[in-house]
């Protein structure tokens, strides 16, 4: 589904416009990073962010990872401004990096593809032998999709082609051979963009604000409800 982002208009690749939004965001993406360095127990050497989307996350995580080999990757020919200097390579020449990297990342990907088990065939391939993933993807049955409806942001449609449960990611995952190591629900900052939504608004600082400051209400609704908005699977390739 390329031709949707060939422009880079959607929110996946937006760079922050103001200093205000852009430290709240790397603020943010640092605490994601670090806990998902927390959730694999281990130092990667070289990693590969697939789909690294506006960059700003990788840049993160690469300054978490001194001495590693943090490479972001997407269809674009040109690195997204976000990257910084972090190494970025086009998907359409990355041969290179095949069974090259002990971890790689596909955070909120497989949604954005109308044949997400494809993609994760593809996605595997950047694995070495014995390498881990993590996959991250919106949940279908996050309580805020009730409450909201189509105004949920995480339904992003024409963006997000397929909806996942729990069951349906953990399947997805095992029939592509990986073994599944952990299981773990996130709380994304969602209540921004849908209140966005709501009121017909594009998102700006004074709705970034806003999500910060329902954050709390949100994770407490997930965390009641046993109903996150994310879900994360980390999961180990095979021996080849």
């Amino acid at each position: 589904m390329a031709f949707l982002y060939e422009d880079r208009t959607s929110q996946d690749f937006q760079q922050s416009r103001s200093r205000l939004t852009r430290a709240i965001k790397s603020i943010a993406f640092r605490r994601q990073a670090r806990l998902l360095l927390e959730q694999i127990r281990s130092r990667p050497d070289r990693v590969v962010d697939f789909g690294c989307g506006s960059g700003l996350f990788t840049r993160e995580l690469a300054g978490l990872l001194p001495g590693s080999v943090v490479i972001g990757t997407d269809f674009h020919p040109a690195p997204p401004a976000e990257l910084g200097n972090v190494p970025y390579e086009p998907l359409d020449a990355t041969a290179d990096l095949a069974g090259q990297n002990d971890l790689v990342l596909a955070l909120h990907v497989l949604e954005h593809d109308d044949d997400p088990a494809a993609l994760l065939a593809r996605i595997i391939r950047f694995a070495k032998s014995g390498g881990r993933l993590v996959i991250e993807v919106p949940n279908v049955d996050c309580i805020w999709a009730g409450v909201f409806g189509r105004y949920w942001d995480a339904w992003y449609l024409p963006y997000h082609r397929v909806h996942f449960s729990r069951e349906s990611l953990c399947r997805l995952v095992r029939q592509s051979g990986l073994t599944i190591e952990l299981q773990a629900d996130t709380c994304i900052p969602t209540m921004g963009r849908t209140v966005a939504n709501l009121l017909g608004r594009r998102i700006s600082v004074i709705f970034l604000l806003l999500g910060i400051a329902l954050h709390p209400f949100q994770w407490l609704g997930e965390r009641l409800s046993k109903r996150p908005s994310a879900l994360r699977v980390i999961a180990r390739v095979s021996s080849r």
